[in-house]
């Protein structure tokens, strides 16, 4: 028997406790990106609207948070009204036990997109840019109407969609910041120790490097942790989002030297929500959780591909927990087709105008998205 109710209804309680205490009512809002709906002033509406269709588009994991910390979660209603200012610094020491870190190298903030731009705004200037290559994940350097909140130099990926450190450094041999997404959003692929070791080294002086984890569990891809504990140049950000399914509970870190954390200060830091920081203990103590959930990815992406290459179907080999698939036409239109559908995944990026990103979700959701993508292609 099929485990889609059982799993849609653990995404629907625990997004939707998130949902329903942030977002305005009875105005079209985007209850998921790229899908606006009229949400009712009803709680249990809002919440009807994260379980109505099929999301392949936000990489979130299709299962949600793991037993160890729905468990914990389920102890927390009574004592919601409390800060629990204090375990954030356990959490902190905690990830950096497990990592070889020391607990003042480590940094827990309401997910990863704040760290992202503290790093851009301290220590990139107009003289001395942030530079990465494009599509990568870049809103946390980007304002109004998509601006950078800062002088950034994007590089376009080569014609394979690798990610050439060298290249980077010849468009902006002079940046103050160099970041790279390992493996990569959208393309999922892997840049790897080698490459970016070389580009450590050859960086201009004073400049940081800044390694964006978030999809690091599901690949085969080295982890720069060990770099910030020798105390090198590179600072290194992590999410619960991902792998370990906490995305509507908002946790993520940063690491790296002291100095280069208190560099980022002036910005501050927001009290991350208690029940983030209790799941997101619970997960880390989880000793299965990082293993399962690799190889039940990894099974699914697998297939996928097998799937796509039985069709003669381009798509990137990457090693995250979703796919880029070249559509021949424009990913858009592919895009609204399986929406309408109810079928939600993610759309072209820059330079990929004629690809599409898939989220990788659970078997039974994965053979839905094939039936109604093979018809749409046809």
């Amino acid at each position: 028997m099929s485990r889609l109710p059982d799993i849609m209804s653990r995404r629907m309680l625990m997004r939707g406790a998130v949902a329903a205490t942030s977002i305005a009512a009875a105005t079209p809002a985007l209850a998921q990106r790229g899908r606006k709906v009229a949400l009712p002033d009803d709680p249990a509406g809002m919440v009807a609207t994260l379980s109505d269709g099929i999301f392949l588009n936000s990489n979130e994991h299709p299962v949600g948070p793991c037993p160890a910390a729905l468990a914990a979660l389920a102890q927390l209603p009574p004592l919601s009204g409390r800060y629990g200012m204090a375990f954030a610094g356990q959490l902190e020491s905690l990830f950096a036990r497990q990592n070889g870190l020391m607990p003042d190298q480590v940094q827990v903030h309401p997910g990863s997109f704040m760290p992202l731009r503290s790093v851009a705004l301290t220590y990139s200037t107009p003289d001395r840019p942030i530079a990465y290559f494009e599509p990568t994940f870049d809103q946390g350097f980007l304002g109004l109407n998509d601006q950078s909140i800062t002088r950034s130099v994007a590089v376009p990926l080569s014609g394979d969609f690798a990610a050439d450190p060298r290249t980077l450094l010849a468009a902006a041999p002079d940046a103050g910041v160099y970041y790279l997404c390992n493996p990569n959003n959208p393309t999922g692929l892997v840049t790897t120790r080698a490459d970016i070791d070389w580009l450590l080294a050859n960086k201009p002086k004073g400049a940081i490097l800044l390694i964006d984890e978030a999809y690091i569990h599901f690949s085969d891809a080295t982890s720069c942790l060990d770099l910030v504990a020798r105390g090198a140049d590179v600072l290194v950000t992590r999410t619960f989002s991902k792998i370990y399914g906490l995305a509507g509970l908002r946790c993520g870190l940063i690491a790296g030297r002291k100095d280069l954390l208190d560099g980022m200060a002036r910005y501050g830091t927001n009290i991350t929500p208690m029940p983030a920081v209790i799941a997101a203990e619970a997960s880390l103590l989880d000793p299965t959780l990082l293993t399962s959930r690799k190889a039940a990815n990894k099974a699914v992406r697998d297939d996928l591909y097998a799937w796509l290459a039985a069709r003669g179907m381009r798509y990137l080999p990457g090693e995250a927990s979703f796919a880029m698939i070249h559509v021949d036409r424009p990913g858009a239109d592919v895009t609204a087709a399986l929406a309408a559908q109810k079928i939600f995944i993610g759309g072209p990026r820059k330079h990929m105008d004629d690809w599409v990103r898939v989220s990788f979700g659970t078997p039974a959701e994965m053979q839905a998205f094939k039936a109604a993508f093979i018809k749409i292609l046809a």
